[in-house]
């Protein structure tokens, strides 16, 4: 186990890792290391799940690790209070990309058992996890020990996009409960229905359903169930529609390049049937996708189209929404005054529309504004 150890350390098994990253896995070794029989608290942020899965690896690869996917608050208490860890064992725990209030309150009231448990904790967490930890879980990050960020060998840009992961605009859903149910209802209905559209209809639904509750395997295999359907009518807008899909499910699990082809295919469909609104969607995917892969100005060329026919069919909620993924990429290029006036003016859609992404642009601003006075 020491020899893998210090060769994981040393870096020659972290070929997954980029250079980039290398030091900061390193300081995140080594401070496990020290801390090592003892309660210590450490955030890493990971933007994308896929790399974040690849760190972990390194992080056993040096301990033994305990991983735990948190899902509910009550879960996490209870599994802190359970943690009968050995002293030179390591608590992993994976935040959901989406952190519900029970999870933050979790965090909030009961962070004194991260160190109670006698041993290291690492906590993964996405940027967009981060700054709700931020903002609703502020105990919990002030009781921090360590804090590290992992950029990505797709420089983590991927979940930092506001509409990163397009949901149909018929899609409606409460919670969790109100999701399992409408599997629950499709499934059924999918054992009874014998029309092809339909079921195309409903396993496109039931991938979008798997996609929402983070089960991306089962939502690629729906995804292509649906895809295959459409190909067999010759459905063209619902072959887009599900090209699209499986191309969202693979920008969220890190594969942006695979991402891209599906893009690609569905916005070629989205244009020669002449659907507006898809070959929009895409071309917005596509800008984040390239933005991801450290393409901005790339990126801005397809956000500049995407906004122009947002624009030219009045989707009032694209045109919020490729303004503040277009500001992100300003601001990644230096450009922070551009950046600025995308953000307030997709702000004032946001609004206009009620938006509950607005909150996440007033904070970028006042952030933006801060760092302005500073200098």
């Amino acid at each position: 186990m020491r020899d893998k150890s210090h060769a994981a350390s040393s870096g020659e098994e972290m070929d997954p890792i980029p250079i980039e990253d290398l030091d900061e896995v390193g300081l995140l070794l080594t401070e496990l290391e020290i801390s090592q029989g003892k309660g210590n608290l450490i955030l890493c942020v990971v933007a994308s799940p896929a790399y974040r899965d690849k760190v972990i690896e390194v992080v056993k690869a040096r301990f033994p690790a305990r991983v735990k996917a948190v899902e509910k608050g009550d879960n996490l208490i209870s599994d802190l209070r359970d943690a009968q860890a050995k002293k030179d064992e390591i608590l992993v725990w994976m935040l959901p990309e989406t952190l519900g209030n029970d999870i933050l309150e979790a965090l909030n009231n009961f962070r004194e058992l991260f160190y109670d448990a006698g041993v290291p904790s690492v906590v993964f967490m996405t940027p967009a996890g981060l700054d709700d930890v931020i903002w609703k879980a502020p105990d919990f990050w002030r009781y921090r020990g360590g804090y590290h960020i992992i950029k990505g060998d797709e420089h983590g840009r991927s979940l930092q996009a506001l509409d990163a992961l397009s949901i149909p605009l018929d899609f409606s859903y409460r919670n969790k409960e109100d999701l399992l149910r409408r599997k629950r209802i499709n499934e059924h209905l999918l054992e009874k229905i014998h029309n092809k559209n339909d079921k195309e209809r409903i396993l496109s639904e039931i991938g979008t359903v798997y996609s929402l509750l983070s089960e991306p395997r089962k939502a690629i295999e729906h995804y292509e169930q649906a895809l295959a359907i459409a190909r067999e009518i010759g459905d063209k807008r619902a072959e887009g529609t599900d090209l699209g899909s499986l191309g969202n499910v693979y920008f969220r699990l890190g594969e942006t390049r695979k991402a891209i082809e599906y893009y690609e295919q569905s916005l070629a469909i989205a244009s020669e049937i002449g659907h507006k609104g898809g070959e929009g969607a895409e071309l917005g995917n596509l800008g984040n996708a390239y933005s991801c892969l450290g393409k901005t100005r790339k990126a801005i060329e397809y956000y500049e189209q995407a906004l122009a026919i947002s624009r030219e069919i009045g989707d009032r909620g694209s045109e919020g929404r490729t303004l503040w993924n277009m500001s992100l990429a300003l601001d990644q290029l230096g450009n922070r005054t551009q950046a600025i006036e995308c953000a307030k003016s997709s702000l004032k859609i946001q609004e206009d529309i009620e938006d509950p992404h607005r909150e996440k642009i007033k904070r970028k601003l006042q952030e933006w504004d801060q760092q302005n006075q500073s200098q």
